[in-house]
């Protein structure tokens, strides 16, 4: 698998993201939390590694390349099976954030200009 081929599927995993989150908010933040937890898992192993010293074995890079995949795979097994439990802060810290600001729209009637502002501001932040 090759760097371009990597984007090409993680383009097309945000593309799937963003469209459930538009038809399923809440079963989204699961899987955002879930992700996001994956890939700060895939970045601390990658700097494990980095931090062994290169010789020997691990010094080929067909190695490095394989090393690579197997630490995307444990970083990928280790968030959805729980995981370190980052995942599951986010998830909390999302989900009330989604909450207020349901709350503080739902708070300020339709037909005011504060509506608006407050319409304004949360898509932007989107």
């Amino acid at each position: 698998m090759t760097a371009l081929d990597s984007n090409a599927n993680a383009l097309g995993s945000l593309t799937t993201l963003r469209r459930e989150a538009t038809q399923a908010p809440d079963k989204a933040i699961v899987k955002v939390a879930r992700q996001f937890e994956g890939v700060m898992l895939q970045q601390m192993l990658k700097s494990m590694r980095d931090s062994i010293e290169e010789g020997g074995l691990t010094s080929d890079e067909s190695t490095k390349t394989y090393m690579g995949m197997l630490d995307n795979q444990l970083a990928t097994q280790i968030a959805s099976t729980g995981g370190i439990g980052l995942a599951k802060v986010i998830e909390r810290q999302l989900t009330q954030t989604r909450t207020s600001q349901t709350t503080d729209t739902a708070a300020v009637p339709a037909s005011t200009p504060q509506a608006e502002a407050l319409r304004l501001q949360l898509r932007t932040r989107s």
